[in-house]
């Protein structure tokens, strides 16, 4: 995919208003857009994180989410999940619509509405991470994610961890 990707505009509703360049909704709050995380879970409960590629803009080499990506303009969120889990990691999913929840970047340049997805698969895939994107794959109980994150360079939102957690809580409790 091109670095530089047309979006959805997105008033605070997460109503479509217009188009933005992804380059322009990452430097300004104002251009609210869309983007999907998901996490996949294996019928042990564990669930895939990915390394971010070094050459990666943001959070270059950081562990996070099994895949997150922008919402293409006139995509719909569960068919970018899709896109996106194929293009990076090289596997198919049905994904399942979690919630939705409007975030901030920590240096407060960016706003989106984050569409939360999960998928349960019976086996582990045979992996084929774009190594443009991803440069590392692990699966890891839920349990062990906080101990993990403590010793490894992980996420470039601690919001991302918390989601598993939760989706785990959901799924397996």
């Amino acid at each position: 995919m091109n670095k530089d990707e047309l979006l959805d505009l997105v008033n605070k509703k997460d109503e479509v208003i217009g188009t933005v360049w992804k380059s322009e909704a990452h430097k300004n709050p104002k251009l609210i857009h869309r983007e999907i995380a998901v996490a996949v879970f294996n019928q042990n409960g564990e669930v895939l994180l990915q390394r971010r590629s070094l050459n990666k803009s943001k959070g270059p080499g950081k562990w996070q989410i099994t895949v997150a990506g922008h919402v293409s303009a006139g995509e719909d969120p569960r068919d970018a999940v899709a896109r996106e889990v194929y293009e990076e990691l090289g596997f198919k999913i049905k994904p399942v619509y979690f919630t939705k929840e409007f975030w901030r970047s920590k240096d407060g340049n960016e706003a989106r509405f984050f569409w939360i997805y999960y998928s349960l698969i019976k086996s582990k895939p045979v992996l084929k991470p774009d190594m443009a994107e991803v440069m590392d794959t692990k699966w890891i109980k839920p349990s062990e994610i906080e101990n993990f994150i403590n010793k490894n360079n992980y996420s470039i939102d601690h919001k991302s961890f918390k989601m598993i957690i939760k989706l785990s809580k959901f799924l397996f409790s």
